[in-house]
């Protein structure tokens, strides 16, 4: 059963971030979403594999992947939103130096040269 775009998002459900995810590259990246939301872009799902999440971003060679709980226990969230995918979504409520440590270390994208 597939959820509604509007039902948070639960605890447990994958955020991933391409690229180094650096203070300064992290702040380039905050925009406002036309459904009104401010933040950076991300991949998230509930239910979905890494490897997946990461397709929509295999240009990115690396990857910041947390939860949306470890999210939300810093005190930002993570909002279904349109975007190039069907697992975007925008982290919002975190500061660039928030968002850069909670994505770092990163890792090798899975999804790298799978398209």
């Amino acid at each position: 059963m597939s959820q509604h775009p509007s039902d948070p998002l639960p605890g447990d459900a994958l955020v991933v971030r391409g690229g180094t995810n650096t203070p300064e590259l992290v702040a380039k990246g905050f925009a406002t979403h036309p459904f009104g939301v401010s933040g950076v872009s991300v991949e998230c799902a509930a239910g979905v594999a890494l490897e997946q999440l990461c397709k929509p971003i295999a240009r990115y060679g690396r990857v910041g992947v947390k939860t949306v709980r470890d999210v939300r226990a810093l005190g930002g969230d993570v909002i279904r939103t349109d975007g190039q995918s069907p697992n975007h979504a925008t982290l919002t409520g975190l500061t660039a130096d928030e968002i850069s440590g909670l994505f770092n270390p990163t890792v090798p994208n899975p999804a790298r040269g799978t398209g």
